[in-house]
């Protein structure tokens, strides 16, 4: 879980001095501003980061801490107060604490050395403003690029000796009489006139206790003395907190090894120019990939894998002559090959993804288990609900079956980065093999599934009759939404299910987009007619370029109802695959596979109405 550190103002109050001069009694009391609603810095976020005090839970139990330790000893006391107004977040409690680290912190409270404070929050939700984008959290206004923490819950509250923000500041002040908080005065600086007489001596209160001072006038000056003063109480206190100081303190969050699998995967990302790379790691990831970025070259990535197995030979490249001998140490073990098939698949998903997808727009989908043929039976008829009689007695349904089968089968492409390309340090070598391949298998996917739904087009579907009239126009377009209402059912009932996909081929592509975005119809015809165009936004336009004829097109209904085609998926995987090796003896380089199983067929026969010329 993450945590966040802010900058805070502390102040704590002793107990009051009675009349007769003896103490009041009571233990003393810390107040702190934990939070003021403004941007803050973290060093596992890449953007500025607001904590929206909306969405802070402060209901639980609160520690006051000294620098994030969570030892006895470093115990200040609990909040038994916790004021969240929405745009900014103050807790107070009893100081409980008396151990010597404590005693220590008050005492330097009390000499005036000015403490800063920081809440550590859990983060249960983040969200990401784009640069550019407003958004407003705590009654301020943030132009992103910057995270919104949405949802946290605080946990503790520490003493810290120096903040993150150098311009704020915080004091621990004690109260010199009986009601007056000198964290009234916390920030002022004290008149050194006042502690010590030019000549003489002075009292000066100090929580309960009066001090005296003897000395002559000084010969310095009063900055150098105040500069004296606090570089004596920071390296005094600067050991203190390093020799009590845990190893890692739960607070902090830490960095992940340059070495660890994700972080190289990311930093081949980056380098490679991946799109949306923030979005596919958690935000230490990207940190540590982004320290290393220069570093993320193919050679060297392959280079360091090879080390990690045992290579001891000298050098910094990959060359002819030790090219064998670096790829067959790295991949003695597994981990390079998942580094670099990892990074090839999000590279892969980019040039899959640069492909349409249009296909989805009329198909169904289906997991499969194996490469055996399946067969798909569609129940037909007898489902109408009758009227029961006066019996109670349900009939049976009547249904008949029409089947349809289907099956997966595996496609893949081999291919490979060669020696030369190690060599070289081409990093393109990777993202652009991996990229391509991504490619080929959505054009090999659009290929079979548009030629099956073209195959025997004009005898399957349910059709308009082919005439010249059938040019796609507002008219036949009229034409072909009554047609589709008019279909019937296995039970020789309307079909009941509307149309909502206009497909068309490329060539009636901005056609189609025309009729359905225009809202009013010119003409020149005399006829008597409307001029509202009924059909503005009613379906939506799909066009694929593999299809084949440029005047055909069709209605089809939401594949969720009525399927005009179904693909099937072997075990669910909807995107190809790619896996790296070392190569045979006889190739020197790194051998790529990509690989995917689907198959495709048509369904529905209702599920598409046919327009076309001829």
């Amino acid at each position: 879980m993450k945590r966040i550190t802010t900058d805070a103002q502390f102040s704590v109050s002793t107990p009051g001095v009675a009349a007769d001069g003896t103490s009041a009694g009571g233990m003393p009391r810390f107040e702190l501003v934990g939070y003021t609603g403004r941007a803050i810095r973290q060093s596992w976020s890449r953007n500025p980061l607001v904590v929206d005090l909306a969405g802070m839970d402060t209901s639980g139990n609160v520690a006051v801490m000294y620098g994030h330790d969570y030892s006895l000893e470093a115990a200040i006391g609990q909040a038994d107060r916790k004021d969240n107004s929405g745009q900014d977040l103050v807790v107070a409690g009893d100081v409980i604490g008396d151990g010597p680290l404590v005693e220590k912190v008050l005492g330097y409270a009390k000499r005036g050395w000015k403490f800063q404070a920081s809440i550590g929050a859990d983060v249960n939700r983040i969200e990401n403003v784009a640069p550019g984008e407003m958004v407003t959290v705590n009654g301020r206004e943030f132009t992103g690029p910057i995270s919104v923490v949405r949802a946290s819950t605080l946990r503790e509250v520490s003493v810290v000796l120096f903040g993150a923000d150098a311009s704020t500041s915080a004091a621990i002040a004690a109260e010199a009489t009986g009601d007056e908080l000198m964290a009234d005065h916390a920030n002022e600086t004290p008149d050194v006139d006042q502690q010590v007489a030019a000549e003489g001596t002075a009292s000066v209160a100090v929580g309960n206790e009066n001090v005296t001072a003897t000395a002559e006038k000084p010969e310095v000056s009063v900055d150098e003395i105040k500069k004296t003063l606090m570089a004596e109480l920071k390296a005094e206190l600067l050991a203190d907190i390093r020799a009590s100081r845990p190893a890692a303190p739960a607070i902090h969050v830490v960095a992940k090894p340059a070495n660890d699998a994700k972080v190289v995967e990311a930093a081949l990302c980056m380098a490679g120019g991946l799109t949306d790379v923030d979005k596919k790691y958690d935000e230490r990831t990207l940190e540590a990939a982004n320290a290393r970025r220069g570093e993320a070259t193919l050679s060297q990535v392959v280079l360091a894998a090879a080390r990690a197995n045992g290579y001891a030979e000298a050098g910094h490249r990959i060359s002819e002559s030790n090219c064998r001998q670096v790829l067959r140490a790295a991949f003695a073990t597994h981990s390079i090959g998942t580094i670099l098939s990892a990074t090839y698949n999000k590279f892969l998903l980019d040039g899959f993804t640069a492909v349409e997808q249009n296909w989805d727009a009329i198909a169904s989908t289906r997991n499969v288990s194996d490469y055996k043929s399946v067969t798909g039976v569609r129940l037909t008829g007898g489902f109408e609900f009758e009227e029961v009689a006066n019996d109670g007695e349900l009939r049976s349904a009547d249904a008949g079956e029409e089947s349809r089968t289907i099956k997966a089968k595996l496609y893949g492409r081999l291919s490979s980065i060669s020696m030369v390309d190690l060599v070289n340090d081409d990093l393109g070598a990777l993202t652009q093999v991996s990229s391509r391949l991504g490619y080929g298998a959505a054009i090999g996917l659009n290929k079979a599934f548009w030629a099956a739904f073209e195959d025997s087009n004009s005898t399957y579907f349910a059709k308009e009759t082919a005439a010249a009239g059938n040019v796609f126009s507002m008219t036949s377009l009229k034409t072909a939404a009554t047609g589709f209402r008019k279909l019937k059912n296995a039970d020789n009932n309307p079909l009941g299910v509307p149309p909502s996909v206009l497909l068309v081929p490329a060539e009636l592509e901005v056609a189609a987009a025309e009729a359905m975005s225009s809202s009013l119809l010119i003409t020149g015809s005399d006829t008597v007619r409307g001029n509202a165009n009924v059909f503005a936004g009613r379906y939506r336009v799909v066009s694929s370029s593999y299809l084949s004829s440029a005047t055909t097109w069709w209605l089809a209904a939401d594949p969720r109802a009525v399927p005009a085609m179904e693909v099937a998926f072997l075990n669910g995987q909807r995107q190809p695959m790619v896996e790296s090796a070392d190569a045979d003896f006889n190739t020197l380089g790194i051998m790529v596979r990509g690989h995917w199983s689907w198959g495709v067929a048509k369904a529905e026969k209702n599920g598409c109405y046919r327009m076309a010329t001829a």
